[in-house]
């Protein structure tokens, strides 16, 4: 009896000291990397294919991802439930060697290193068909109501269209944080997933979320960035293109000036006299 008493005993300690996240166990040293006050499970192979899944546990307020790959760097943000996290990345810069650095915040702007891994990416995966920052198609609100939008729709050009009209008619433009923009306050939050919920953004949003809502039912979609022109408005902007599968084009279409002008940017013949792009992922 004493001696089952002392295996009960064990165990209830045992599981006390691990915790478990997702899929993620973190029962010994050997699991996971601890610094800075975060842990990151170890990953199970440094070959990847295309994308990675990054799980751990912090008691830190506000992490970030810095991910480097040769001369880029992309910083993500980590959504944190009761300090537990899970997040997929791919590896849309190409093959080879990828670092991925959990980055703690310390005061403002600051902040330090935590774990670190690297990894080797064996394959190219489509970045325009896949989730990236601020383009969230994997999220489930965002399928949800693409698939809702697109539902009764077979070509490519009807549901670019649907989705075009939808969030021309139902995201508002946020003069607010245009302002703060202009004072070089970044403060705000930005992408596909906030602005599906508050209903409003500026024209990288409205590019966000239109890229999201397409790329989550299967559309290839692009975000573009360049120089906006009309007769009130001179300056940075963001618009989209759309691959047609049946007519093998991509074709324009800018949800922002849409919605702010009342003006049809649908592939319209003009797209390019108002349009200059810069950039595009």
């Amino acid at each position: 009896m004493k001696k089952v008493f002392c295996k009960i005993v064990s165990i209830v300690i045992a599981l006390l000291i691990c915790f478990n996240i997702g899929q993620a166990s973190f029962a010994s040293d050997n699991n996971y990397i601890e610094k800075s006050g975060v842990l990151l499970a170890k990953i199970p192979s440094s070959k990847v294919d295309g994308k990675i899944q990054l799980v751990g546990k912090t008691d830190k307020d506000k992490i970030k991802i810095l991910m480097k790959k040769d001369n880029v760097q992309r910083w993500f943000d980590i959504k944190l439930d009761q300090g537990n996290f899970l997040e997929e990345l791919w590896l849309t810069d190409g093959k080879g060697s990828y670092t991925l650095s959990i980055m703690v915040h310390v005061k403002d702007r600051q902040y330090i290193y935590g774990p670190e891994i690297s990894v080797n990416n064996t394959s190219e995966p489509n970045k325009y068909l896949v989730p990236s920052k601020h383009v969230e198609s994997n999220d489930a609100s965002i399928i949800k109501l693409a698939e809702e939008i697109t539902m009764e729709k077979t070509s490519d050009t009807d549901k670019a269209q649907a989705i075009y009209q939808w969030v021309v008619d139902n995201i508002q433009y946020d003069y607010d944080k245009l302002l703060k923009q202009d004072n070089q306050d970044y403060s705000s939050l930005y992408g596909a997933v906030n602005t599906l919920h508050t209903k409003k953004g500026v024209c990288y949003d409205y590019a966000a979320l239109t890229a999201a809502l397409g790329r989550a039912i299967g559309l290839q979609v692009k975000v573009v960035k360049g120089q906006g022109i009309t007769d009130v408005f001179k300056g940075l902007h963001a618009w989209n293109e759309v691959y047609i599968s049946e007519d093998n084009k991509w074709i324009p279409l800018d949800t922002t000036f849409a919605a702010t002008s009342k003006k049809d940017y649908f592939a319209n013949k003009e797209f390019d006299k108002d349009h200059i792009k810069e950039d595009e992922y």
